[in-house]
């Protein structure tokens, strides 16, 4: 007998939507990000300054697998370790595209992208609005924190950290939901992947275990075992990199309150808002603080929790940096800006329910903060834009320099302060595969120092070696201008009487310009340092008062303190200084040594410096002592 064949299983087919309705989806998820190209787009034709040039020089550092791993995993920067956002970013775009800034902006921009959407499902989610999530990602695009992360590269970190923090609590709510393993697995990858974007990551764990405990408290074991990543984090970055006693990274925690109310202001009124502005940037700060804390403490007093927690997330993320009293940036704003967007969406959203009155009062204010800080991102925009071109134009110029004069140094004349701070600073050349290049005598009367980031005067050439160059016709001088204007012959006219030939108080061991300065003993100069041999003799500018000091900084070899601490003899003008021991400390040294009372005064000092034992290495025959490197009186 057959059995009928059982009747197919039908499945309801959900109706297509209309061609009207799925171009409308499509405008609301691509309208933050539209606006953010609008605001933003002169970023893309921007070229690279300040640290990127120092990125950008890890690439010549690279010749082999191990060279690799430590340009990728060593702490850098202050002790940072970012190998994705900073040490990938800047090794592997050069490698596919060549040294071009398009694919540095393309990669920021679409991460930006990425994030506006994350952020537009992450409130629409919670809240159950598609207007409040519209909101949320206007809101944020426009907040003139996200200024210098979208046209500066090295702040990239930012963004990258920004798109993990979001992703990993995107997937939190996600499996607060669903319980589905698949989205708390995905919440720890991203989790675990954003320390290698940014080291404020460590506190996602903070951000996710106050919502659930608001609002999912039952599955709040799920979450706090993503406190021990950060707790083992922070204790390496702590060990291995710890927080100097001084300088702008001290910590300073009696001045947290003050350090947050600044962090608050600039979320609210734009660092960048022009001074002549401040009458009506003191109103409309006031005016949206008073709205957001205002509608935060109404909310609490109902029982809704979502305010208060997007408040707790501006703080909480903010936290690690609040003791930095010193190094108030505004670029640290992207990620706690978000948590200030999504309230200020939420509170938009949550007025169109209420009586008239209340309405026009948000829509006004609204208004104002959306024309006020999009007037500043476009302006700030342009300043940034416009300082790197400046950059790029004199970076070229001195390239093409270079190959119209092979062999010789570039000193270069009439740089300002804006120019040398952004530019010059970061050893902008170095990163092309170019070094020798100075500043002319004089110069650092002309820009304003910056404490505690090093002096100017290291990157001018000294009266006395500038004056042995132009007479050896070792040099060539420009003009920083538009274009770079060659005026060698008439700056050797004038130099020839103005220039002293008194030996400098700082002596780079590794310039051609300084040799003459050294004695026969030094091997002949390698990539920007000298190796001596067990013992070598230089000329150096004497100190003007006993309290200053000779400093030697130079590059140690692990073989040289492999058989133990190696001792260094210093004399100066054949007084014998204290001894001192080199040990095992990372890859360079430092020294200092008291210098004798009768040397004070005195134009020339020559110092002798010997190492108690030499090395041989494969099949080089010198035997070699130190590699300088800088010796300074100071």
């Amino acid at each position: 007998m057959n059995t009928p064949a059982a009747a197919p299983r039908l499945v309801p087919v959900p109706p297509r939507p209309s061609p009207v309705m799925a171009i409308a989806g499509a405008a609301y998820w691509l309208a933050a990000p539209f606006f953010c190209f609008v605001l933003y787009h002169g970023a893309m034709r921007s070229w690279f300054q300040a640290d990127d040039f120092a990125w950008l020089a890890l690439r010549l550092e690279v010749h082999d697998w191990r060279s690799l791993m430590h340009a990728l995993f060593a702490p850098m920067a202050q002790g940072s370790f970012r190998p994705l956002s900073e040490r990938a970013l800047f090794l592997g775009l050069p490698w596919l595209f060549g040294v071009s800034r398009i694919p540095f902006h393309l990669c920021v921009f679409l991460t930006q992208c990425a994030n506006l959407t994350l952020i537009t499902a992450i409130i629409r989610r919670i809240t159950g609005s598609p207007a409040a999530g519209f909101w949320a990602g206007m809101l944020w695009i426009v907040n003139s924190g996200l200024v210098v992360p979208m046209i500066w590269i090295s702040a990239y970190n930012q963004v990258l950290c920004a798109f993990f923090v979001l992703g990993a609590f995107w997937f939190l709510l996600r499996y607060l939901e669903t319980g589905r393993t698949r989205d708390y697995v995905w919440q720890w990858v991203l989790f675990l992947a954003g320390f290698g974007a940014l080291e404020i990551n460590a506190v996602y764990p903070a951000l996710a275990a106050l919502y659930t405990f608001l609002f999912a408290r039952r599955r709040l074991g799920a979450v706090l075992p993503m406190f021990i990543p950060s707790a083992v984090f922070i204790w390496l970055h702590a060990t291995l990199a710890p927080l100097p006693a001084t300088g702008a990274y001290a910590v300073h925690f009696d001045s947290m309150p003050g350090t947050l109310l600044m962090y608050w202001r600039w979320a609210l009124i734009s660092s960048f808002f022009p001074l002549s502005y401040i009458r009506f940037a003191t109103p409309l700060l006031a005016l949206l603080s008073v709205a957001l804390v205002g509608f935060t403490i109404i909310r609490t007093w109902r029982r809704d929790w979502l305010p208060v927690f997007w408040l707790s997330w501006f703080v909480i993320v903010l936290l690690p940096y609040l003791p930095l009293r010193d190094h108030i940036m505004d670029y640290f704003l992207p990620l706690p800006t978000a948590g200030i967007a999504m309230l200020g969406a939420y509170a938009v959203v949550h007025a169109c329910s209420r009586p008239l009155p209340r309405q026009i009062a948000v829509a006004v204010l609204l208004t104002l903060y959306v024309l006020a800080s999009g007037a500043v991102d476009l302006g700030a925009t342009r300043w940034w834009r416009d300082r790197s071109f400046d950059i790029e134009r004199m970076v070229m110029a001195t390239l093409r320099a270079r190959q119209l004069h092979p062999g010789k140094t570039i000193l270069l004349d009439g740089v300002g302060k804006q120019l040398f701070w952004a530019g010059v600073f970061h050893h902008p050349f170095r990163a092309f595969g170019v070094s020798d290049v100075y500043l002319t005598p004089g110069s650092e009367n002309y820009i304003e120092p910056h404490p505690g980031t090093g002096p100017v005067s290291d990157f001018v050439l000294p009266s006395g070696p500038a004056l042995h160059a132009i007479k050896n016709d070792q040099v060539v001088v420009y003009r920083v201008g538009f274009p770079l204007k060659a005026i060698t012959t008439a700056y050797d006219e004038a130099g020839i009487d103005k220039l002293s030939p008194a030996p400098p108080r700082r002596i780079d061991a590794g310039s051609p310009l300084m040799a003459y300065l050294l004695g026969p003993e030094w091997y002949d100069r390698e990539e920007g340092h000298r190796w001596m041999p067990k013992r070598a003799t230089l000329r150096i500018g004497g100190p003007r008062s006993l309290s200053e000091k000779l400093y030697l900084k130079g590059f140690l070899a692990p073989v040289q303190v492999a058989q133990g601490a190696l001792p260094v003899r210093v004399t100066v003008d054949g007084v014998a200084l204290p001894e001192q021991m080199l040990r095992p400390a990372g890859t360079w040294f430092q020294l200092e040594f008291p210098l004798p009372s009768q040397a004070v005064g005195k134009e020339e000092l020559e110092i002798a410096v010997e190492v108690g034992r030499t090395f041989l290495v494969g099949a080089d025959t010198r035997p070699l002592g130190l590699n300088f490197g800088i010796f300074e009186i100071r």
